[in-house]
């Protein structure tokens, strides 16, 4: 009975012993991503505005003052200031190192001649604090087409490397896709399209 056993046992593990044994080859597969439209979120200070007398600093314009003059000058370039939304926790966070009465405002837009007004803008009591560029979500067609296409990459990569010893190559036996829906910039902006990578294992035959 023992042996009957044993010899199930084998007959069962010598097609997991020659899976695991089987040889294969491992590629990336590449395909460029276009980056998408990016959006801005633009940080901006609000103070009051002092001026040195002597060794003494003396307010000229409150905060109220400065930011209706800001306001002003915003409706002149075509920007509508009820856009904007306060941003109370980065007055939390800053209080402890500020000793003046500080508002922070952010707008969020997608055009660019937008940002460059209102960075060019200069205003007495404003501050640009911050600029960011929001990255670009690809939907979840996007992000399998892109991935498609770096498996077809990894395919022919696949078959010109076994080619190249005589060798050809068969099923694909794992699939390594580590990419994510969130786009990012990099070169300072200046590049238009992101490397998406897929590592392929195809069965070497």
């Amino acid at each position: 009975m023992k042996k009957i056993i044993f010899l199930m046992a084998l007959v069962f593990s010598v097609p997991l012993i020659a899976q695991e044994h089987r040889n294969t080859i491992t590629v990336v597969g590449e395909t460029q991503a276009a980056l998408g439209n990016s959006s801005y979120t633009i940080l901006i200070s609000l103070q009051p505005i002092f001026v040195y007398e002597g060794q003494t600093e003396v307010e000229v314009a409150s905060l109220a003052e400065a930011k209706q003059n800001y306001i002003k000058q915003l409706k002149a370039i075509g920007i509508d200031f009820s856009r904007f939304k306060r941003n109370a926790y980065y007055e939390f966070m800053t209080s402890y190192s500020s000793n003046r009465a500080s508002e922070y405002y952010y707008i969020k837009t997608s055009n660019k001649e937008e940002v460059r007004k209102i960075t060019r803008l200069k205003s007495a009591g404003m501050s640009i604090a911050n600029t960011d560029i929001d990255a670009h979500i690809l939907s979840k067609e996007q992000l399998v087409d892109l991935s498609k296409k770096a498996i077809d990459n990894a395919e022919e990569k696949a078959e010109a490397l076994a080619k190249k010893i005589d060798k050809t190559i068969g099923e694909i036996v794992t699939i390594v896709d580590q990419n994510t829906s969130e786009q990012y910039m990099q070169s300072y902006g200046t590049s238009t399209s992101q490397t998406h990578i897929v590592t392929v294992t195809f069965e070497l035959k």
